[in-house]
């Protein structure tokens, strides 16, 4: 049966499952439920409770192993006064046909030891299943002596810089994240880091090696370090989140991991609220560029509405950007696939405005995704002008 077949059943049965539940909650209900105090396990409770392979507290050696995973699938199409772009666009080693994209394929195993200890790692799978593995995603070792501290080594996404950095792929609520917040992403890197709550105070700290590889020999290039400051303040507003975060990147060498190599120092100030229906996300972000790369600027605010709670989410981004010397592009998964693109797509102003709508069926673990974004790109005096629409469709699964 080839993969998409495959999923595409999963997926049909799953949402089955969901519809279903819910009609037989609605018109099940009795005496007997209502005086129920805890809650009914669901079809999702005990198919995701399968990827627990073991799980004993009182065990003082090994307290649990579980799988873990995850595969986001997407499908784009953008028209632009440059031309037509999307899925069959994309390299066919990351596609399943011409109209699905396989975003991300991860397995790995997740662990609890020593009542102290994290052990987990994952790979990343080639779509073609020809070799199944691709590369190593992240690998590491995390010691929490109490709930408030963490003190980790490894390989892992270098998340202390930026809103959407900071949150995993499994949970952000647009099909793909900001021009800005990529430009200046990391990577996944190898090193070490600690994080933490002090009081009201939150903080984390990380120094990786910056040569990107699909491995672990990453010590060949400078370092970078990411420095995270921030402050909850959610009880003070009775808000269920509320924090803002300052937040400083620093690269040694111009050659090191991803676009953040080519910016000395880059720095963002980040608020994230969430109450009842509502959330509110902002970034405002500043790489300050080395070697040749110009310095750049931007600001990403995006609110969020449940239209059925839990359930059904609306979601608005703006965002704006501003650069030296061309020192913007676009992005490379969709809009620079444009075929009479000039410039490479880069430029020196970029705004685009995405409206999207997410539709939860195990929460961000079992969710569907649409979306439509604007994209405008000011080329300056030698070309790069963009000015596009691109939609977007996604299924997300993880475990």
């Amino acid at each position: 049966m080839k993969p998409t077949t495959a999923l595409l059943l999963l997926i049909a049965g799953l949402s089955t499952q969901a519809f279903g539940g819910e009609i037989a909650t609605s018109v099940g209900k009795n005496t007997e439920a209502a005086v129920t105090t805890e809650k009914e396990e669901s079809i999702y409770d005990k198919i995701w409770g399968l990827t627990t392979l073991y799980k004993n507290k009182e065990n003082p050696i090994i307290q649990e192993l579980a799988l873990q995973g995850r595969i986001h699938l997407q499908y784009a199409y953008g028209d632009s006064d440059e031309g037509n772009y999307g899925t069959s666009d994309r390299p066919e080693e990351v596609t399943w046909g011409d109209e699905v994209e396989v975003r991300r394929w991860r397995l790995g195993l997740k662990s609890k030891l020593f009542n102290q200890f994290t052990l987990d790692g994952m790979i990343n799978v080639s779509p073609d299943i020809d070799p199944f593995y691709d590369s190593i995603y992240d690998l590491r070792l995390i010691w929490s002596p109490n709930k408030n501290f963490n003190l980790g080594v490894g390989k892992r996404k270098a998340n202390y810089f930026g809103l959407e950095q900071g949150i995993s792929s499994n949970n952000i609520l647009t099909v793909e994240r900001s021009l800005l917040s990529n430009t200046l992403f990391a990577g996944e890197l190898v090193g070490a880091w600690a994080d933490g709550k002090a009081g009201n105070f939150l903080y984390g700290i990380g120094v990786y090696a910056a040569a990107e590889d699909d491995e672990l020999d990453t010590f060949s290039a400078g370092e970078m370090i990411q420095v995270s400051l921030g402050y909850d303040y959610s009880e003070a507003v009775g808000a269920k989140k509320a924090f803002t975060k300052l937040e400083f990147q620093h690269s040694t060498d111009e050659g090191n991991a991803g676009g953040a190599g080519l910016f000395d120092n880059a720095i963002s100030l980040n608020s994230t609220y969430e109450n009842g229906r509502f959330g509110f996300y902002s970034d405002v972000l500043a790489g300050f560029g080395q070697g040749g790369q110009g310095d750049v600027f931007g600001v990403i605010l995006m609110p969020a509405y449940y239209i059925v709670e839990e359930k059904l989410q609306a979601v608005l981004r703006y965002q704006f950007a501003t650069g030296d010397s061309d020192s913007l592009r676009l992005q490379s998964r969709y809009e620079r696939l444009a075929p009479d693109l000039t410039d490479g797509g880069r430029g020196e102003q970029y705004n685009a405005v995405y409206a999207g709508l997410n539709y939860y069926l195990y929460g961000h673990k079992l969710k569907f995704m649409g979306g439509v974004e604007y994209h405008n790109m000011d080329g300056g005096g030698d070309g790069g002008d963009f000015d596009g629409v691109t939609f977007l469709a996604a299924f997300r699964l993880s475990f």
